[in-house]
Formats: C-alpha cells, sequence, structure tokens
C-alpha cells in the first residue's frame, strides 16, 4: 500500500528553536544625536566675572590680614650653637635687623648675613609659626695658626680667618709659616699642610710645634722645643719623621746640634750642623727662658 505523502522525521525541540531565530540585518541603523544648544547670555558673563573677582578680593583681604596680624610677629628666636660668643653675636644681628611678620621674613636674605659670620660655616633656618624662628649653625673648627710678620691669625681648615691677633698666642694648634706670608699658593700649601698632620700619628703630632711651608712641593717641620727644620718633602710623612725620631741621638752625638735634615730623597740623608754661634745663641736664649 503507497503513501501519498512522505513521512515525518522527528525533530528536536533544539533544533526547532534555531530555526525559529530572527536575525537582524547586517546593515547599520543611522542614530540620531539629539544637539542642544547653549545660550551664554550677558547675564551669564557678568555672573563669572563677578564670583572671580569676589574670589580674588577675598584672598587679597585675607593675605593683607594675615601679613598685618600682631600674633605673626617674630617675638622668639631660638639659636643652637656651641659657642657662647657666636650665638650672642647672631642674636645681636637679628635684634638689628627687625624681623617683623613671620610670612615675609626673608629666609634666604637672612641665612646669607648669619653665614657671613667668620665662626659661621653653615646656618639653617626655619619658621615655627605662629611667631618663632628656629637657627641651627655650624660653626667652624679652629685647625692652625698662620705666622704673618708679628701677627697670628686663626685659621679652620678651610683657610677662613676666624681671629687675628698682634702677637703670639698660646694654644696647642700647629703653627704654619711661609717666608712669602700666604701671599701665593695659600690653598694648596693649606692642603699640603693637612695631608702631613693627618698621616702623622696623634704621638707625632704632639710634638710638633710648626709647619714651614715655603716650598710649595715641601713640608718642613720643627719638633718643640727644637731648632732643627726637618724636611720630609710632600709624602711619607710619618715614615720619614719616624726615622729622624729614631736616629736622632745618633745623629747629633756625631755631628752635634743640626740646623736642618734633609729627608726628601729615598735612601740618602742631607743635613746640616748648627755653627758655633748659633749653638752659643741657642743655649743664651735657654738660659733666659729660665
Amino acid at each position: 500500500m503507497g503513501y501519498l505523502n512522505p513521512p515525518l522525521r522527528y525533530r528536536s525541540p533544539s533544533a526547532q528553536s534555531e530555526s525559529l531565530q530572527f536575525h537582524r540585518g547586517l546593515e547599520k541603523v543611522p542614530v540620531k544625536k539629539v544637539q542642544r544648544k547653549l545660550t551664554v547670555r550677558f547675564k551669564h558673563i557678568f555672573l563669572f566675572f563677578f564670583l572671580l573677582a569676589a574670589i580674588f578680593y577675598a584672598i587679597t583681604k585675607f593675605y593683607l590680614f594675615l601679613i598685618t596680624w600682631k600674633d605673626l610677629n617674630v617675638t622668639k628666636t631660638q639659636i643652637l650653637c656651641r659657642r657662647d660668643f657666636v650665638a650672642g653675636d647672631i642674636r645681636a644681628l637679628l635684634d638689628a635687623s627687625k624681623l617683623g611678620n613671620l610670612l615675609l621674613l626673608d629666609i634666604a636674605g637672612l641665612q646669607t648675613r648669619i653665614e657671613g659670620h667668620r665662626w659661621v660655616k653653615e646656618a639653617r633656618l626655619r619658621k615655627v609659626f605662629p611667631s618663632s624662628l628656629r637657627i641651627e649653625i655650624k660653626e667652624r673648627e679652629p685647625a692652625a695658626v698662620l705666622r704673618i710678620g708679628q701677627s697670628h691669625l686663626l685659621i679652620d681648615e678651610e683657610g677662613a680667618v676666624l681671629e687675628r691677633y698682634s702677637g703670639p698666642v698660646e694654644t696647642s694648634l700647629p703653627l704654619l709659616l711661609d717666608s712669602s706670608q700666604f701671599q701665593t699658593c695659600y690653598q694648596e700649601k693649606l692642603a699640603l699642610a693637612w695631608e702631613c698632620l693627618k698621616s702623622l700619628t696623634a704621638e707625632q703630632k704632639a710634638g710638633v710645634e710648626a709647619l714651614d711651608l715655603s716650598r710649595g712641593d715641601c713640608v718642613s717641620l720643627y719638633l718643640k722645643g727644637r731648632p732643627t727644620q726637618i724636611m720630609l718633602g710632600d709624602n711619607n710623612f710619618s715614615q720619614k719623621l719616624n726615622f729622624y725620631n729614631s736616629d736622632r741621638d745618633k745623629l747629633e752625638s756625631q755631628y752635634g746640634i743640626l740646623e736642618y735634615v734633609d729627608l726628601r730623597f729615598k735612601g740618602r740623608i742631607y743635613l746640616k750642623p748648627l755653627d758655633t754661634q748659633e749653638v752659643a745663641a741657642l743655649a743664651n736664649s735657654k738660659m733666659e727662658g729660665k
């Protein structure tokens, strides 16, 4: 028996749903943007500038109030340093300056003036509101004494003059000498002197009375209570001085009191004894000093 209609096929629910899905066309749909026009009127401009002027006016009035407010005037200065006379000099400088309002205080200018003091190496200033100024001082440290003619100058390691004396000064610091009165190669000679002193042991340094820097490339030492000039050159200062100290008695027993000992050349010693008149003058000066 034949069939007039084709047989029905079973289709799953998922397959049926896929066949019934709606697909939008691939063409782009134009989107209309809504544009609103902003109308700026004269009153808007006027209001903007009015608010701006009001803000600036308020800021100006507040600033004028602050710089004239008596509670912001500097009434206390705290100076931190080790030497009382330095603190006194700086306080006198500040009192003469009439510091005024803390907001208007010129920190940089005041720092420059303080660092102009001969004993001040560095100054740090800080405003402490409402009415205080804190100053921290890093002082210069005396390193040696220069003899310039009949005067003596107390200097630090940078060569800055701290004090000037019209005559000799009693100090444990080394005395620096120069036949040219330190008119030439000042910093170079000081650098050589510091290099020599830093290389010496504490015991050796305690026995040094003076350094002669007349020759720019040579340090000559004078030991305390002795007239002998010890030429050390520009290196190995401690070793050369130690060699001289160990052989000094032997040399003087053989040659007498020495005018100078030249140790600049490796493996060689040059020396010159004092003549008879100089020895006699030295003996008389010792007797007069007793």
